[in-house]
């Protein structure tokens, strides 16, 4: 008898793969707004680490058992296992030695990715 044929006479279901469900990565953020949506540094930090937007979600505390991808907070209490750390937007916007240090960060994740 086949090996098809016997589940199906015991009445026993075959296993089959499920649709992998994918966690939202978090970023925290001093405050959430709707701008952080189509910041143009965002959207291109996501796109260099590869990460697509629609599983991020910006949120202001760190939820228990997610996982953190980018902390752009002011004061990084608590603190969060990040992948990439840096100054608040605002910040970015303005000084180059915040942009220069995330940077950084990206080339360093990029390399350890390869």
């Amino acid at each position: 008898m086949e090996k098809s044929a016997y589940l199906d006479a015991m009445g026993i279901s075959r296993w089959s793969q499920g649709t992998e469900v994918k966690q939202a990565y978090v970023i925290l953020v001093d405050k959430v707004s709707q701008e952080l949506e189509a910041h143009p540094i965002i959207s291109t930090v996501l796109s260099l680490i590869e990460c697509p937007y629609t599983h991020c979600k910006f949120t202001t505390s760190l939820p228990k058992g997610s996982e953190v991808i980018w902390d752009m907070r002011r004061v990084k209490l608590p603190r969060s296992n990040a992948m990439l750390t840096s100054a608040p937007l605002s910040e970015l916007e303005k000084v180059a030695q915040s942009k220069r240090e995330l940077w950084n960060m990206i080339v360093a994740q990029q390399e350890m990715s390869k």
